[in-house]
């Protein structure tokens, strides 16, 4: 007989991670722009780049009711509120996959790192959006960035060679770095999340609708049978 220990998920638990993490993906995807133009409304200097200013001159014309209720950086700083949410379901998300492959020797490190820095990451959108220290915990986030760049190859690297699957988290893994530049050249820090956000969705969707995964979630806080 084997007993199911306190970080055991079941799988009501793990069903709404997915749904949350999918949800998290679709909201962010959409409120992310708007806080975007937020930004770039309380920051002209953004406007310099050539690909932001071709996408956020029209649409601030065309949203300009949403962006010009209060001044316009208490309004980025409002919509920035957003990202905590967001950070908490894909983070779950990446906890829920690491419980299912109950990884061993360098993945298993590997996983911790990449779990650190998106709780890191976390603490840094709670600090930049809901206290006062914003410059300081943009630091952090940075900190969380370079962490989740630099690691999420090595860990991605890793799940394509032991055969994990979806292999499209894998490879959004590996290359987080090069789309961290190719759209922060195009609109906010945050919008860089977004194919880690559907990548993480992704793999907890199929980890919950996986028959071959569910022998892995506890059903019980009780002791369970053996085979």
């Amino acid at each position: 007989m084997r007993h199911h220990t306190g970080t055991d998920l079941t799988p009501a638990t793990a069903r709404r991670i997915s749904v949350a993490a999918w949800a998290m993906a679709a909201f962010g995807t959409v409120a992310g722009e708007l806080h975007a133009l937020a930004r770039i409304n309380s920051h002209p200097g953004d406007l310099e780049l050539p690909l932001t200013r071709a996408w956020a001159v029209p649409a601030i014309g065309a949203l300009r009711p949403l962006l010009d209720w209060a001044d316009p950086y208490y309004v980025y700083w409002t919509y920035g509120k957003i990202w905590l949410p967001i950070c908490l379901a894909f983070a779950a998300a990446a906890y829920l996959v690491y419980r299912r492959r109950q990884p061993q020797g360098v993945e298993k490190w590997l996983w911790r790192i990449q779990l650190a820095a998106y709780a890191l990451l976390t603490l840094s959108v709670a600090g930049d959006y809901y206290t006062p220290w914003t410059e300081q915990m943009f630091v952090v986030g940075l900190v969380a960035f370079a962490l989740i760049g630099v690691g999420g190859i090595a860990l991605g690297i890793t799940l394509l060679r032991r055969s994990f699957r979806p292999r499209t988290t894998a490879w959004l893994l590996i290359a987080f770095l090069p789309f961290f530049f190719a759209i922060t050249d195009v609109t906010s820090m945050g919008n860089a999340l977004l194919p880690l956000m559907w990548g993480w969705a992704l793999a907890a969707h199929r980890f919950v609708h996986s028959r071959h995964d569910q022998p892995h979630l506890a059903t019980t806080s009780g002791p369970v049978p053996a085979n």
